[in-house]
């Protein structure tokens, strides 16, 4: 049975509410450096460390309250419908379970289905990308349940939360970078002790060369998506079992991510291209499944063409890849891609993290 979100109830009666809407979005996020290392039990042995970055392709919910007395999930994502009527009970059954594990950290879930609750959810790319989406998408869901309910919550207890229902609850294996990385946003360094031991570092990071960084970067969607869970359940045996290579490796991501903090900071943005692309390497080394042949194609023709450094976000398998591209390369290295089957797309970063708004349907 999970903890309630809170302890008292929202002050709405049933039968009354208003047409207001909840509008929450959570930007997805990029993992320069690290990834692999926010994962146990990696990180109550070692301690982890992320270099990560949010970028402006978001996660969105919807909330709104009336309608019929049930409590309705559209993904339209999916162009799907669920529908919970109020004796029903949230059975996790893979269809929508994280959406079920958010609603069932409402104290009281029957004043939900008496005032009827539609929900509406959406991300900006498909699952299985890398960027973090499925993580976006709990904790905008968790802050737009949150704001509805009157509750305050602080950025680390809505990260935290959103770890509790994806990797506890519903059990969907991971790390803790993507929680703390969409709840609060731009470019941090975030150092992990343990799941209640986590600290969001913001760099204070020039404007010229976040937009230098923005201009010569390039993201690029493989052409498809991967099941991380293999690859994360491979990543984490091989350290289980001490793998020299897979230890050695997550040791050297972990400081690879303090030395690209370092070089963003200072500016040294050619340091930075080659620090991506150690951890590429690096990242390779924790488990054959990171991987694939057509990645290894994309990237090395990129390299050719002029790249300079990049990786795959995520962990791995496919999804996106991001590059730093000297700006003049920019239209060869494109073009080229795009005849290797991948979409290109050009990379934009944003400074906030979980953003909650209401709205008069009217207004």
């Amino acid at each position: 049975m999970t903890t309630p979100l809170i302890s008292s109830p929202f002050s709405a009666e049933p039968g009354r509410h208003s047409s207001a809407l909840v509008r929450s979005r959570a930007p997805l996020r990029i993992s320069f450096a690290g990834g692999g290392t926010d994962l146990l039990p990696y990180v109550t042995d070692r301690g982890g460390r992320v270099l990560s970055a949010t970028i402006n392709k978001f996660a969105y919910a919807t909330l709104r309250v009336g309608g019929s007395p049930v409590i309705q999930v559209h993904s339209l994502d999916y162009d799907a419908i669920e529908r919970y009527d109020l004796d029903q009970p949230l059975i996790y059954d893979g269809q929508l379970d994280l959406v079920k594990a958010c609603l069932r950290h409402i104290q009281d879930a029957a004043l939900a289905a008496q005032l009827g609750l539609d929900l509406y959810l959406e991300t900006d790319v498909p699952p299985g990308s890398g960027l973090g989406s499925s993580s976006a998408l709990v904790v905008a869901l968790l802050s737009a349940l949150a704001t509805w309910r009157r509750i305050s919550i602080d950025k680390y207890g809505l990260a935290r939360l959103a770890y509790q229902v994806e990797r506890v609850d519903v059990g969907i294996a991971g790390g803790l970078q993507d929680q703390f990385a969409a709840a609060f946003g731009g470019f941090n360094l975030i150092e992990f002790h343990s799941v209640e031991d986590v600290v969001v570092n913001p760099l204070r990071i020039d404007a010229r060369t976040i937009n230098e960084l923005e201009y010569n970067m390039l993201l690029v969607f493989t052409g498809a998506t991967r099941l991380a869970t293999n690859i994360i359940q491979s990543q984490v045996g091989s350290y289980v079992q001490r793998l020299p290579a897979a230890v050695e490796a997550l040791d050297a991501m972990k400081e690879l991510a303090a030395a690209a903090k370092d070089a963003l900071l200072t500016g040294r943005l050619r340091l930075f291209a080659d620090i991506l692309h150690q951890d590429w390497i690096a990242k390779k080394a924790t488990s054959p499944h990171v991987t694939t042949n057509a990645i290894e194609e994309l990237y090395e023709e990129a390299l050719r063409l002029g790249v300079l450094g990049g990786k795959v976000s995520g962990a791995g398998g496919g999804g996106f890849m991001f590059l730093y591209c000297p700006f003049d390369r920019k239209p060869t290295v494109s073009a080229r891609m795009a005849a290797m089957g991948a979409e290109v797309l050009p990379v934009a970063f944003h400074p906030s993290g979980v953003e909650t708004w209401t709205w008069e349907p009217g207004q």
